[in-house]
């Protein structure tokens, strides 16, 4: 009786996942966070890389190292170096280099 009520008690409140739940996070939450945040910045980006393109002025590597995450805003920056090649940016094996 008192094995089954030790064990059984502990293993169960160990095993059933309830305090764990809380202290793991949620990875598809982070992911989702992610894909909002990206969204959120992606005019301010798009709008600042139409004004380097617009005014032939380096936005800077790290700028452009930043919005290289994005699909649509790689198409404007590969754009964007073939028009200013005296950036000295490069793309090589699909990432930028100063």
């Amino acid at each position: 009786m008192v094995e089954n009520s030790v064990l059984g008690g502990d293993m169960k409140a160990v095993n059933d996942g309830t305090g764990s739940a809380a202290s793991v996070p949620n990875p598809e939450k982070w992911l989702h966070e992610a894909i909002v945040t990206r969204s959120n910045m992606r005019p301010l980006r798009m709008q600042k890389l139409k004004v380097a393109g617009n005014s032939g002025q380096n936005p800077g590597f790290d700028f452009l190292q930043e919005c290289w995450d994005n699909p649509a805003l790689q198409i404007v920056i590969k754009k964007l170096l073939v028009k200013y090649p005296q950036w000295g940016i490069a793309i090589v094996d699909g990432v930028l280099v100063d």
